[in-house]
């Protein structure tokens, strides 16, 4: 298993994957030690209430780059599964006294690996910077590692059947694309959206059910942000207080996902054990 994760960084650093993935967060970095030493900065950084002022540049980090991250995260790990099933590549493998459960459990998790470790050069460098000229050390900004691996993962599951059944790097990357930032985030708006719009209760068993059931990596940052707000997660359902406007969330969302991609991910287990190379 160790050996196929390693192969899979190999194959990130011969595509030059790996260099342009490090080098654009290497740039985003560079752009945030820029903001928060301009001179409009200097002095609020000073202000005794800088856990606030930390506060606001992490959450307002994640609303604009949060489904960026993962989708640029899903085009630099598309092409592993396809390349993996070329002809020579896919017959190594399976000549190789390993099973193919095992290969194709260790490619994803290689996948993931790779995103996480990004996101430790990425996330730990932001959150370095924002406390050292802060002087607030937020620990909590950190376990957003987690939450965006997390979110990769329940992503990547989609975009390892897709490449086992088309073997199409492409058609991968524009069902993530669809589903990030088309299906999945109009879902989450469909009790405000499309239920206002149409009465039927087949038509909303459905969009409730595809919500259910779906990944929800929009709502991952919500529980990220929360846990940086320190502001209340509730068990199974999302919120709203009319009278406030505030929204919470609830953890319904990353328990969904997480099932949703065990699921996804045992059927190409199943599917990857079945077909013939």
């Amino acid at each position: 298993m160790l050996t196929i994760i390693q192969n899979t960084f190999r194959e990130a650093l011969a595509k030059k994957i790996f260099y342009g993935y490090y080098i654009f967060y290497a740039i985003v970095i560079l752009i945030m030690i820029f903001l928060v030493n301009m001179d409009s900065v200097e002095g609020v950084m000073s202000l005794a209430d800088s856990k606030m002022l930390v506060q606001q540049v992490e959450t307002g980090f994640f609303t604009l780059s949060w489904n960026l991250i993962i989708f640029f995260s899903l085009i630099s790990t598309a092409s592993f599964i396809p390349s993996m099933l070329e002809k020579g590549t896919i017959d190594l493998l399976i000549s190789k006294p390993i099973s193919r459960p095992i290969i194709l459990i260790s490619k994803f998790l290689g996948a993931v690996l790779f995103v996480f470790l990004s996101m430790v050069f990425l996330l730990g460098s932001i959150w370095l910077i924002l406390s050292l000229k802060s002087g607030y050390w937020d620990p909590k900004f950190l376990l957003s590692i987690l939450w965006i691996t997390l979110a990769f993962a329940s992503m990547y599951s989609v975009v390892v059947i897709i490449g086992l059944t088309t073997q199409s790097t492409v058609v991968a990357i524009l069902v993530s694309f669809f589903l990030i930032f088309v299906l999945c985030p109009l879902l989450s708006l469909r009790e405000a959206v499309i239920f206002s719009l149409v009465s039927n209760d087949t038509v909303k068993f459905v969009f409730d059910f595809l919500y259910y059931v779906l990944p929800k990596p929009g709502e991952f940052k919500d529980i990220a942000n929360s846990m940086i707000l320190s502001e209340q997660i509730n068990m199974w359902k999302n919120s709203v207080n009319t009278e406030t406007g505030i929204f919470t969330i609830s953890w319904l969302s990353p328990i969904s996902s997480v099932l949703f991609m065990l699921a996804v991910m045992a059927y190409s287990i199943f599917y990857f054990s079945k077909k013939d190379y």
